[in-house]
Formats: structure tokens, sequence, C-alpha cells
């Protein structure tokens, strides 16, 4: 989670796979809530300093919105998000005046249904259930694809909704 050189998908995918659903959703849940906390903990005692050493400035870019805004609703949204930066979104929300309980709160719970599904594609390949891990995979891959297509969109949207003229 602080630094992530392995996508988090693929940890909990492999989580499901050698322990199952529930303790591999159990462990996978346990590393995101401390890495996310860490990642938080980081940016608030390092400040700027920790956010531009982890975070790309394009990153940092696209949601500097957030950083004069609490945007508690909309983080737990973009935490819901499949395949969005959320390393980088744990820095940035320890530059905001979030509550490190609400950002606990929000990162884990947000993280819950791609966690889970990721677990149970492992498991289903383990348990040699192909057309369960397809169907879970297909189903995966077009969410991940309508984010990926319309980021931008969404995006434009988060921020005219805010009320940020950018």
């Amino acid at each position: 989670m602080v630094i992530a050189p392995i996508p988090g998908g693929a940890i909990e995918f492999l989580g499901g796979y050698l322990f199952g659903v529930k303790m591999g959703f159990l462990h996978s849940m346990t590393g995101l809530f401390f890495g996310s906390w860490l990642a938080f903990g980081l940016a608030r005692l390092f400040e700027k300093v920790a956010v531009e050493k982890f975070v790309s400035p394009k990153t940092r870019g696209k949601f500097d919105y957030l950083i004069g805004h609490e945007g508690v609703i909309l983080s737990f949204v973009l935490f819901l998000i499949p395949g969005f930066p959320k390393d980088a979104l744990c820095y940035i929300l320890g530059l905001t005046p979030m509550h490190l309980g609400i950002f606990l709160l929000i990162s884990t719970i947000g993280r819950i249904p791609g966690t889970l599904i990721a677990c149970l594609q492992g498991a289903k390949a383990f348990d040699s259930q192909y057309v369960a891990l397809l169907i879970l995979f297909g189903v995966s891959s077009l969410v991940i694809l309508v984010f990926y297509i319309y980021h931008e969109k969404i995006h434009r949207f988060i921020k005219s909704k805010m009320g940020v003229k950018r």
C-alpha cells in the first residue's frame, strides 16, 4: 500500500487463491487498512514532501480539488471505483483536514467490494470453478472498462458537483 509494486487486485486474488475467500479477504483488508493508515499518516507527518515523493505531479494535479475540501462522500466514491489510484488518494487525503477516523472508515468500507471480488476470483481459480471465475472476471473487466473510458467525464462531473472551476 505505501509503495505498491504489485497491484492490489493481484495480491487480493492471490489471497483468495491461497487462503480462501474469508481468510484471503481478512488478510487483504487488514493489509489495506494498515497500509492506508500509514500512507495517510506519512502525508500528515511529512506533508507535501511525502506526497510529492510518492505521488506523481500529474496525479496530484487531477485531485487538487480534494485538498481544499473534506470531500468525504466524494472520497468514499473514489475508493469504490475499480482501478482508481487508491494509494495516491491516501497520500492526498492526508493533506486534507479529514479526520483520521473518517478516513479509515471510508477507505476501508470503500475497498470492500473490489477486495471481495478479487478474493472470490482467487478462490474460484483454486477450486477450478472456471465458469464462475470467467463470469467474475467479465463483470470486473466491464466495470473497470467503463470507468477507464469515462474517467475524465466522471472527474468533470464530480468537480462540477463540488463547484470546482477547472
